[in-house]
């Protein structure tokens, strides 16, 4: 684990998220974002795909944009 330091905006911050009202409540919430942020980029990693089915999925997705047009 490291501890890093930031700076954020306050006052922006409670004029879009009120309930953030202390900096413990800004604090934990800047925690869970990082911690599902890493999350998400380990899930990443962690999807492969079989050349296969990576070609059905580039063919599925140009015929539904050219659909659009």
């Amino acid at each position: 684990m490291c501890t890093i330091n930031i700076k954020v905006d306050e006052e922006r911050l409670r004029k879009v998220m009120p309930e953030l009202n202390t900096t413990t409540a800004i604090r934990l919430w800047i925690q869970q974002l990082i911690d599902f942020r890493i999350k998400e980029i380990d899930d990443e990693n962690e999807e492969t795909v079989d050349i296969e089915e990576a070609r059905a999925l580039i063919h599925e997705t140009i015929r539904k944009e050219y659909a659009l047009i």
